[in-house]
């Protein structure tokens, strides 16, 4: 026997911030099927914003849904920011899984797989680390910093 589901109704759709919650807004958790891209709704309780193209991640084991920018390699990501930037104490629409453009804090080579790394920037898995793997560059990016490279990501 099939499992059949719909995703919830987005009021407002997944590009767009909000400071503070209303009757129409998902509940942080929520998750949704858009456009091929799988996302989730957190919320983003850190002290810096999170730009689009670089990962946010719990700020705590404790804290659910509720994220902030990497600090340190190999954080528990949460999903990454794809179209617009996620100011302090806002909630938003974050990739979990599918297509996206990631930030790279060093080049990374095409078929390579990326975790995430400090300053929501992703870099190369290394077998062994403490990270895990999120997922897998399709498009290369050049050999400088703050590049984006073209990524299929799954947390």
């Amino acid at each position: 026997m099939g499992y059949n589901s719909a995703s919830p109704i987005i009021f407002g759709g997944i590009s767009g911030v909000v400071t503070a919650l209303t009757s129409n807004s998902p509940q942080v958790g929520t998750k949704v099927n858009y456009e091929g891209t799988e996302y989730i709704y957190v919320y983003n309780g850190g002290d810096r914003p999170i730009y689009p193209g670089q990962g946010i991640v719990a700020q705590t084991a404790a804290t659910g849904y509720t994220g902030t920018i990497s600090s340190v390699a190999y954080d528990r990501i949460l999903g990454v920011v794809v179209h617009t930037t996620m100011l302090t104490y806002t909630h938003g629409w974050v990739a979990y899984r599918g297509l996206v453009d990631v930030y790279t804090s060093a080049a990374i080579d095409t078929g390579a797989f990326v975790t995430v790394d400090a300053d929501g920037y992703f870099t190369t898995y290394t077998c062994g680390t403490t990270g895990k793997e999120i997922g897998k560059v399709l498009v290369k990016s050049s050999a400088a910093t703050n590049v984006k490279a073209a990524c299929y990501i799954s947390v």
